[in-house]
């Protein structure tokens, strides 16, 4: 492994990066849905709802990790898990920021702290992917 992450190390980091943010969000979402589905402004109606909460943040977000780690040591380099995750990370930052505009959620607690972490994250991201492209 320790080649592996070597072989380009700005990949490797942001992969690290990316599978520690969604083993993260998959613990936080499995073992507690509801309290933390309440600060990104999501609440259940009933238990079923409780149980999607725990399926989509936290079960989709550990199979995230999990596959992007699983991409990185199968294809022997972490550069085709950053391109993932480039193309999850921009695609959830631009989405969100399209429909803010069109939902006017431009003043809710959670967006003000989304957009500013996101957007620095895709920039963190796309910061490691050029950079693998020119020192490797």
């Amino acid at each position: 492994m320790k080649e592996i992450l070597a072989s380009n190390i700005p990949a490797a980091v942001a992969v690290i990066g990316l599978v520690c943010y969604f083993f993260g969000m998959a613990v936080v979402f499995v073992f507690s849905p509801v309290k933390n589905a309440e600060k990104f402004a999501v609440r259940p109606v009933d238990n079923a709802g409780k149980t999607e909460i725990r399926v989509y943040y936290g079960g989709i977000s550990f199979a995230l990790g999990a596959f992007l780690l699983y991409l990185t040591i199968a294809l022997k380099t972490p550069v085709y898990s950053l391109v993932g995750g480039l193309f999850f990370a921009t695609t959830v930052f631009v989405t969100r920021t399209v429909f803010l505009c069109v939902d006017k959620g431009w003043k809710c607690p959670y967006t003000k702290l989304a957009i500013p972490a996101e957007g620095a994250f895709v920039v963190a991201l796309w910061t490691c992917f050029i950079l693998s492209k020119v020192l490797y």
